[in-house]
């Protein structure tokens, strides 16, 4: 997902290692929207990763990425280069397809930007599940969330909704019109084939 050059390797350790106050840190990698191309990296080190954190360990630190922005960054490469006038982390990243002359903003394909939007929309749509599933609960039934693509949802239905006459009157009148309500976003549900 994420690859690190030697020498970018080397730096990170030094961070992570040598400083006092950041010793067995981890390394967040994130994007956010700005700079001259539309979306800038963001390096910081951090004691420890948060919920829905993408975590992964490279050679000897550990790297954390937040579920949203990760389409952004897969197959990203890392290196750190030094010359006479500056230093610092450079960033080859394969989503973009557009770059500012600093190496630091980028402009995203249009997948990659859409996975991202579509994570953040999922995350949305399972909060406000947590609020539905206890009605269909109290009936013997549940639903879980099968995916999210461009703002259609995908259930599927278990226990007694499954299998009862009213699962489609359920889907429409109980559970799209609650999620539309609470994400705006979401434009329809509809059951997962089986």
């Amino acid at each position: 997902m994420i690859n690190f050059t030697d020498k970018a390797t080397r730096k990170v350790l030094a961070l992570v290692e040598n400083g006092s106050d950041s010793a067995g840190f981890g390394l967040r990698i994130g994007v956010t929207p700005g700079g001259c191309a539309g979306y800038e990296y963001s390096l910081a080190l951090e004691p420890k990763p948060d919920p829905g954190d993408v975590v992964v360990n490279l050679n000897g630190f550990d790297v954390y990425i937040s579920e949203v922005m990760a389409p952004l960054l897969t197959g990203i490469r890392i290196d750190y280069v030094e010359s006479l006038t500056s230093s610092g982390f450079t960033f080859a990243n394969p989503n973009a397809v557009d770059a500012c002359g600093c190496g630091n903003s980028f402009s995203a394909t249009a997948a990659a930007e859409q996975d991202a939007a579509d994570v953040a929309l999922r995350s949305r749509v399972e909060e406000a599940m947590a609020e539905i599933r206890p009605f269909l609960q109290n009936d013997g039934g549940d639903v879980t969330v099968v995916a999210v693509v461009d703002g259609v949802v995908s259930v599927e239905l278990t226990g007694a909704c499954n299998g009862c006459s009213m699962a489609t009157g359920t889907l429409t009148g109980v559970i799209e019109r609650r999620l539309r309500e609470a994400v705006p976003e979401v434009r329809k549900v509809a059951l997962a084939p089986c």
